[in-house]
């Protein structure tokens, strides 16, 4: 994609800026989307050409995040550019973008781009064109086979002698010192200096390139996969799920996002076994049509919902787009027997049978922040895994699963449980634990666990005019009723109460003279931080015996009810839901508190409790 390439496809002529641009956008989109570690664009292209420079300035996350690099063997851009000068001033003109210190400081704020290269362009170069002739890479079969001894001798000796001059060894320089008889040639020899040129970056860096970009049908004769990495074949396959135009077209900050998330890798991962084996566009695309059927995610709609030219999708869109991403990627990879990240064979489902039976109980613990998350890796000994789960292992006996989306809200809890549950064994039983708001009109104090015996989802509203036009608001309900069993077992001879209080206010940071207990009761769910008395008196007023809200379970009790999945909401109450919202202490003290409540429970009578 570098401005030689463009011209010799005549891209210039052809594509008006808009499109021009828009040519570069999506082959950069799909490389950063399909790369496993790193894209590699030498710095020079970058500076050289406006096209280039305007792309990489928009898209600068992928610099500032290292995932495009820019390979040089100078140890900083100032002596990058003071060499790159000498060497071009002879076509300034030509190369202008190369003198212009704006585009070269761009480059040099983002640190985390630039990476150390060994191989030394100029001499291979030079060499490639001495003895590539007499080699038998394709590069040099046209000119090897056809051209007269007067133009092969010249061409050996030109590049060598500009080198030695200092200029730069580009076709706009090469091509003046070639003889006449060369011209039939320049075309190949262009080509052959295109391939030895990025060969060596391929080389070094085991790179291969993206093919069957819009407008450039060749790629030189460097390395190639072309049934998956090729730009066609990619927007193929996004073309049944309606996501081409988003993705293509997205910013650097969206795909940076969506590589984030283990959903949609999954997806990329699947993509490449996919393409592997349907290695016809009609196929490719008849087969995942039938697979996208079976999500329950509405593909058809992203076109309506998001256009990468307005506006980038929200981190609460990522992630549920993500989460359908994975769910297509588990019934690609079940159905086609695809190769799973970390494996060469397709997951298979994991026992999940009673203990009654000799067979394995299984929990899953959802939690939607990272510091949750750390405290039961820690507390249980559990392994962190960078999909989803977000972590596995055992409490007790019982085999334990830890849901995890890193994010806050009842949209992010039911894409993330969704996604597991479709792609898992149900566990016998789900528990979503974190922190809650209470309510000081329930008499509730911080440190309290809440255990739900009702979920009251208050996330909609009905908003309509009073008797003088004013728009008043009405909590719209919805119920869902949880599990009873921790409190039943917790409150009967099986639990030691005294001394899960005693223990956790001793080792987990209380104040003195207080502990933990239990209480049993309604708890709110709604996708807001509450901070306000007026608004924490609205909800007790709309809902009786009101002990505190908390921003996930009503999500995470919608999609466990899709699948018959009995649901345990625990909340230790971290603030009292009013201005002051001071929760730090009881963030760590709750959690570990939770933690050390779930290892106490005889959790096989738990499970039993809970299925009666």
């Amino acid at each position: 994609m570098n401005r030689d390439t463009r011209e010799i496809v005549k891209l210039y002529d052809i594509l008006g800026d808009e499109k021009h641009a828009r040519a570069l956008r999506g082959p950069m989109n799909a490389c950063a989307m399909l790369c496993e570690d790193f894209c590699v664009a030498p710095p020079g292209f970058v500076v050289e050409d406006k096209y280039a420079f305007e792309l990489f300035e928009v898209q600068s996350a992928y610099l500032e995040k290292g995932l495009v690099r820019l390979p040089m063997r100078e140890t900083n851009l100032s002596d990058f550019a003071e060499k790159k000068r000498l060497e071009y001033s002879f076509a300034r003109n030509r190369y202008s973008g190369l003198f212009d210190d704006a585009r070269m400081t761009l480059l040099s704020s983002h640190g985390a781009a630039l990476i150390q290269r060994k191989v030394q362009i100029g001499p291979a170069i030079v060499n490639g064109f001495l003895t590539g002739i007499d080699t038998r890479l394709q590069a040099w079969n046209g000119i090897r086979q056809n051209a007269p001894s007067d133009v092969i001798e010249n061409m050996r000796a030109v590049p060598a002698k500009l080198a030695d001059d200092g200029k730069a060894l580009t076709w706009s320089i090469i091509e003046p010192n070639l003889v006449e008889s060369a011209s039939p040639f320049h075309q190949q020899m262009r080509d052959a200096l295109q391939y030895t040129y990025f060969q060596e970056y391929c080389r070094e860096f085991k790179a291969i390139v993206l093919t069957d970009i819009p407008h450039m049908p060749v790629e030189f004769y460097l390395p190639a996969e072309r049934s998956v990495y090729s730009m066609r074949r990619f927007r193929r396959f996004l073309e049944p799920m309606s996501a081409d135009r988003l993705l293509l077209e997205a910013s650097a900050d969206t795909i940076m996002r969506f590589r984030r998330d283990a959903g949609f890798i999954e997806l990329m991962d699947a993509y490449c076994g996919f393409a592997k084996i349907f290695q016809k566009d009609t196929d490719l695309q008849y087969h995942l049509s039938r697979a996208i059927k079976k999500t329950g995610f509405e593909w058809s709609r992203i076109p309506e919902r998001f256009s990468p030219a307005i506006s980038d999708p929200s981190d609460f869109e990522i992630i549920e787009i993500a989460s359908a991403c994975g769910e297509l990627a588990a019934a690609l990879t079940m159905e086609h027997a695809l190769p799973r990240r970390g494996s060469d064979e397709p997951r298979k489902p994991q026992n999940t049978t009673t203990a009654s039976k000799g067979r394995q109980l299984t929990i899953a613990i959802f939690v939607a922040l990272e510091e949750e998350l750390n405290v039961l890796i820690k507390h249980f000994g559990l392994e962190r895994s960078a999909g989803s789960p977000a972590a596995s292992g055992k409490i007790g006996d019982v085999g334990t699963d830890v849901l995890c989306p890193r994010a806050m809200g009842r949209v992010a809890a039911a894409v993330e449980v969704t996604r597991y549950l479709s792609n898992h064994p149900a566990p016998d039983l789900l528990f979503c634990i974190g922190l809650a708001g209470g309510f000081e009109e329930a008499g509730i104090e911080q440190g309290a666990v809440i255990c739900a015996e009702t979920v009251v989802d208050l996330a909609n509203r009905k908003v309509t005019d009073d008797e003088n036009g004013a728009a008043i608001s009405k909590f719209r309900r919805r119920d869902f009723d949880c599990t009873r069993a921790v409190y039943e077992v917790a409150k009967s001879k099986e639990f030691d109460h005294d001394a899960w209080a005693l223990h956790s206010a001793a080792e987990f940071g209380w104040q003195k003279g207080r502990a933990p207990s239990l209480w049993e009761g309604k708890i709110a769910s709604a996708d807001e931080v509450v901070a306000s008395d007026d608004h924490r008196k609205k909800m007790v007023d709309s809902v009786d015996k009101l002990f505190g809200i908390e921003m996930e379970a009503g999500g995470v009790c919608a999609a466990a009810a899709a699948f018959k999945v009995p649901v345990s909401v625990l909340r230790v109450v971290s603030d009292m839901a009013d201005p002051s919202k001071a929760d730090d202490k009881w963030r760590t003290t709750g959690m570990k508190t939770l933690a050390e409540l779930l290892k106490r429970l005889p959790l096989d009578r738990v499970i039993a409790v809970a299925k009666q």
